[in-house]
């Protein structure tokens, strides 16, 4: 596990559309980390991804994140490969060098990291502890939110005056 370097933005106006930081978006989501053990099969692990309608759960062992289990690994690793995903273990399959990023990260940076590193969850860590995962999604809905807030205050300025 590696904490993801934070670097300047490769669009200049995402600070001005994504302000914020990370744990104002999980604070609003039920911040419900999917997980499962090094040991469990590729199949249990996916069945947990569509029974919770996610993209990737996160792997630990024991309390310490191992690594991530994406549907790309599972794609490339798995079925590509021609494993039995009911005998695979996950962490055979995972990805282990994964980006992870405090709370207190903002959401820009979230966003560049996420698009430099072409991954669509991010780990968010807490006193070495996972506090929560922020996917592409939650930044494109925050966004979008933003946005809207925008506009409805230039629509106020603009019609109401």
């Amino acid at each position: 596990m590696q904490t993801a370097e934070i670097s300047a933005s490769r669009v200049d106006s995402a600070a001005d559309v994504l302000s914020g930081k990370l744990k104002d978006i999980l604070d609003q989501k039920e911040n419900r980390v999917i997980q499962v053990e090094v040991d469990c099969t590729v199949s249990v692990a996916a069945r947990k991804m569509r029974d919770n309608k996610v993209g990737a759960v996160m792997v630990l062992d024991d309390e310490s994140i191992a690594g991530i289990f994406t549907e790309r690994d599972l794609m490339s690793r798995v079925v590509a490969d021609g494993l039995d995903p009911e005998t695979v273990q996950v962490s055979v399959a995972m990805t282990t060098s994964i980006a992870t990023v405090p709370p207190e990260t903002t959401i820009s940076d979230a966003a560049n990291i996420m698009s430099q590193n072409r991954i669509r969850h991010l780990p968010v860590v807490h006193n070495e502890k996972l506090y929560g995962v922020i996917s592409t999604g939650d930044i494109l809905a925050w966004k979008l939110r933003e946005q809207e807030f925008t506009l409805h205050q230039l629509e106020d300025y603009l019609f109401k005056t």
